[in-house]
């Protein structure tokens, strides 16, 4: 039997690894906390492992050094994948700095062991597809049905769990007394399932325990996860302490970095989606027109940070958020549904906002105007004499974050991109805003 040997003492990322890579790679997965353990095996079954992946630095332990001289001692012909912050090590077959970049860790391991993507598109999946029974302990709710089997006929599965509906963790133990240790959802489900248990995973790691680069990928994913949650649940207890630990790294990472084209940089390089960049470039031109306005002060930054991060907060892919006119709605390849909630999205949010407790006076009016129409509904050409100052700043904000992210890879011509920003906004109001942008640090 051939296993892949998983060197990594984080519990939570040890557990979405074990999910992704047999998910997609049908992986079988052994599991260590430390290289001198895994050596250990590695003394008794060297045989039996095809690929090792080992963290760079467990604690104190150089483990992935210890593990490629361990291999290198042995003349043994196993691939080693690196994960984690560092240099490259010599011997290595791959390295993945971030270990947050599943996808990168699952192309790595694919590469590895000599797995293609057809492959990859061809592996036979059973039509139940299985779930060891502990990964229904992260979450509290499926984002599809979940089946079991029946005891007497394994070909025989009934519905225990319904799609989106509650579940606490005392229904997972009185299963698992029962003998259960696996649940199952229908194959064309699993993509799904998986990519939700990840980010419920993700999110519950600390910042003490992420590189700033893994902080950043955890937020994207983190952000994606309350999106679906506030189409789904809406505001509760549980969506609003995701939106404030969001809208804490936002602000963090804004504030941490001085120069922009730093913070894109890091963007980029951690292949983060579009929308996430939209709102992370956009808090921090926010923030920095406020501190540099007249009558901005911390209840305003607090106001347009929160305003940042919820205008946007019900739309689902990055093509969704890419689009800023009626003719480019109708232009798109979307479905209907798709198109209602790209015109409504204005709207929708506002509405969140509103029921979310203790929000800045007025956010909600700004998000449903962030368009130019009154009610959020569509896109507007012009904006109105009634528009208030934050909302302008807001609006300038949006428009600049949209020909930086036109710009993403450089060069920045800050005279060029502030002559097409006036070019948009002509009236004197808009204008003293632009103006303050003048001194954005690139």
């Amino acid at each position: 039997m051939s296993l892949t040997l998983l060197v990594e003492n984080n519990p939570r990322i040890e557990s979405f690894y074990m999910l992704n890579l047999a998910t997609w790679l049908g992986l079988d997965i052994l599991g260590k906390k430390k290289a001198e353990f895994a050596i250990k095996l590695l003394e008794s079954n060297a045989a039996d492992i095809n690929l090792i992946i080992v963290r760079a630095v467990i604690e104190k332990e150089e483990s992935a050094q210890l593990m490629i001289d361990y291999v290198k001692k042995k003349a043994l012909k196993i691939p080693i994948v690196v994960i984690g912050p560092g240099k490259e090590i010599p011997g290595s077959f791959a390295h993945v700095p971030n270990s947050l970049q599943l996808k990168i860790l699952i192309q790595s391991a694919a590469k590895a062991l000599n797995i293609t993507a057809k492959d990859m598109s061809t592996k036979v999946v059973p039509d139940y597809f299985p779930i060891p029974i502990n990964y229904f302990k992260v979450i509290k709710r499926s984002v599809c049905p979940v089946y079991s089997q029946d005891i007497d006929n394994s070909k025989q599965y009934h519905l225990r769990i319904e799609k989106l509906s509650n579940f606490d963790e005392s229904t997972i133990n009185a299963l698992i007394e029962e003998g259960v240790t696996h649940l199952f959802i229908n194959k064309l489900d699993r993509l799904d399932f998986v990519n939700n248990v990840t980010a419920e995973l993700m999110n519950l790691l600390e910042s003490s325990e992420l590189s700033p680069d893994e902080e950043i990928s955890a937020a994207d994913k983190s952000v994606e996860l309350l999106s679906r949650k506030l189409l789904t649940i809406g505001v509760n207890e549980e969506t609003i302490k995701l939106a404030k630990k969001n809208m804490e790294v936002m602000r963090r990472n804004a504030k941490s970095n001085p120069k922009l084209a730093k913070l894109l940089e890091r963007l980029l390089s951690n292949k983060t989606s579009y929308l996430f960049k939209h709102t992370q470039v956009l808090t921090y031109i926010c923030l920095h027109i406020i501190k540099h306005i007249d009558w901005g002060n911390a209840e305003q930054e607090d106001k347009i940070s929160f305003i940042a991060f919820f205008h946007d907060i019900v739309l689902e892919t990055d093509e969704q958020a890419m689009i800023k006119s009626n003719l480019e709605l109708k232009k798109a390849n979307f479905s209907v549904a798709e198109k209602q909630l790209v015109e409504r999205h204005a709207q929708m949010s506002a509405e969140f906002v509103s029921k979310y407790p203790h929000s800045p006076m007025g956010a909600d009016q700004i998000i449903r105007q962030h368009h130019g129409t009154l009610n959020g509904i569509g896109f507007s050409e012009h904006y109105g004499n009634n528009v208030s100052p934050v909302a302008i700043v807001f609006i300038v904000a949006e428009e600049f974050t949209r020909i930086i992210l036109k710009r993403e890879n450089g060069p920045f011509d800050r005279p060029e991109m502030l002559r097409e920003l006036k070019e948009e906004f002509p009236t004197s109001r808009f204008q003293k805003v632009i103006d303050i942008l003048k001194n954005i640090t690139f």
